[in-house]
């Protein structure tokens, strides 16, 4: 049953479905060649009608973990699996800045550079500094920095020519950690 890993809620089965929580795991699932996958992260952005007769990947990768803090900026690496929002307000706690402006945005960190996901006048390519992704047919691990990423509006390299090809497992953000710089003059905060 896949109901509880949509957000419409709807009541569809998937022929096969794995919930992958290691990228070992995701290794090994590919390993058995499965001829359809269908790969799943918050289950926000994608709308179910019928059953899936593919296999179904769940991506449960979960792990947040500052990289390195210099002066005013911090680097941390997120796993895909983890809930966007819920990072978002773990970055607030943590007093990192850069990405409060993408707040109550659904779905998860993995999925968030396939689409460059952006509210308030702020878009995730201003934080982003790389993204590790496994390839589906070679199992390789890849980083791609923000230039390979090729972002543009809602779009990256993700959508386009790589599109159906890599599963992004974990995500590094560039963020300040004092003297903060916040993006207030979008429309619809200023008129607030």
């Amino acid at each position: 049953p896949l109901k509880p890993f949509n957000t419409f809620g709807i009541d569809v089965n998937a022929s096969q479905f794995a919930a992958i929580s290691s990228v070992e795991d995701l290794k090994d699932v590919l390993n058995t060649n499965p001829s359809d996958i269908l790969i799943l992260g918050g289950g926000s952005n994608i709308l179910l009608t019928k059953d899936v007769d593919a296999l179904v990947l769940q991506i449960n990768l979960k792990g947040i973990r500052v990289l390195s803090e210099l002066e005013n900026r911090v680097q941390i690496e997120v796993a895909a699996g983890e809930n966007w929002h819920e990072f978002v307000c773990w970055c607030l706690k943590e007093n990192f800045g850069g990405l409060e402006n993408l707040s109550l945005i659904p779905g998860n960190v993995g999925t968030a550079p396939i689409q460059n996901i952006g509210a308030y006048g702020v878009e995730l390519k201003d934080s982003f500094v790389s993204c590790e992704a496994l390839h589906i047919q070679t199992k390789e691990l890849k980083v791609f920095t923000k230039e390979d990423c090729n972002f543009g509006y809602r779009n990256s390299i993700f959508k386009q020519e790589l599109k159906g090809q890599y599963i992004i497992t974990s995500v590094v953000f560039e963020l300040s950690s004092q003297h903060h710089i916040l993006k207030t003059n979008y429309g619809a905060i200023e008129s607030k």
